[in-house]
């Protein structure tokens, strides 16, 4: 157990953790959502969505980098459930991204991104194929963020019942004045 409560992330790690679970319940709010307030909303939140996912395949990446020349893993304690977790959603991430672009890209809407018009003509699939791109998109998004949950489950469980500090090291760390 003590080897457990010796595990710290730092604090980038920490801040790629709570920007990235902040930014992915902001996307699929607004993804979920914008069908609600007319075809005006749906645009205007159609590109902020495409534009911050963009910024975060950028976050992504950044993160799966420092994870990997900080070689900051899991506590040892966490197990091959939790490893295979974080490993699937991972994997989602990414994939989400590509399905995001890949369903913008081969549609007959441009991708905007940021206000820059970017089209590919020849990515273009026929209707029923790029319906299933946007399946694929919108329940990609559903299994991430239900994992997600299930993750801030196990968390609270873990900090609640089992007591072994997990939460503790992921929480940003408050200085005294």
């Amino acid at each position: 157990m003590s080897g457990v409560r010796s595990h710290v992330y730092d604090a980038v790690t920490r801040r790629f953790h709570w920007v990235t679970a902040a930014i992915v319940f902001l996307q699929f709010a607004m993804g979920e959502s914008w069908g609600w307030f007319g075809p005006v909303w749906k645009t205007v939140a159609r590109n902020i969505h495409t534009s911050v996912g963009m910024v975060f395949a950028l976050l992504l990446l950044a993160r799966l980098y420092w994870r990997w020349v900080r070689r900051s893993g899991m506590p040892p304690s966490s197990g091959r459930m939790a490893l295979g977790v974080h490993l699937l959603l991972y994997g989602l991430l990414i994939a989400e991204v590509a399905d995001g672009v890949g369903w913008r890209l081969t549609g007959s809407h441009p991708l905007y991104v940021f206000g820059f018009d970017i089209r590919c003509t020849p990515c273009r699939l026929d209707r029923p194929w790029h319906d299933r791109v946007g399946w694929l998109h919108h329940y990609g998004a559903w299994l991430i963020v239900i994992l997600a949950c299930g993750h801030a489950g196990a968390a609270l469980w873990r900090h609640l019942v089992v007591r072994d500090g997990t939460l503790g090291r992921m929480l940003p760390r408050v200085r005294p004045r």
